[in-house]
């Protein structure tokens, strides 16, 4: 729980003390306490908001932000990339990367944010440990 939420339940049950902005020791309680009622209720109304469009399958998770590095293969090589931007189509959503290595400035591609975690990575361990299982794979055909 947060400062707030912990400063909203003192003053609802009467519980606040010196630490409280709204604290007056002369009556032992808080005086004007109304505006942290007010913010509790705005930050409740919000987490109430963002339920609902998590119930009706609105609310988009994304696996990184734009601006992260990440991480792919191709012909056996790991590519560090970076992530431009999300992309909705018909068929899902998508991170636009582009490389940030010399070799591949011409490299620009979109990736499904759905296979995050096994075509995309956060780290370059995750990238190279799936190359191994990849080649691994190939081994055994």
């Amino acid at each position: 729980m947060n400062d707030l939420g912990k400063q909203v339940c003192k003053c609802i049950v009467g519980a606040c003390d010196d630490t409280c902005k709204y604290y007056d020791a002369e009556k032992s309680c808080c005086v004007g306490y109304e505006e942290v009622v007010q913010q509790a209720e705005k930050v409740f109304s919000e987490y109430e908001s963002y339920k609902d469009l998590e119930e009706q399958n609105r609310l988009i998770k994304l696996p990184c932000a734009v601006g992260d590095t990440a991480y792919s293969f191709s012909f056996e090589k790991i590519l560090t990339l970076c992530v431009d931007s999300f992309v909705i189509y018909t068929d899902g959503i998508y991170a636009r990367l582009s490389s940030k290595m010399k070799e591949y400035e011409f490299l620009k591609i979109d990736m499904d944010i759905a296979d995050f975690g096994e075509k995309w990575f956060s780290t370059k361990e995750e990238a190279e440990s799936a190359l191994k299982e990849l080649e691994r794979g190939k081994g055994n055909d």
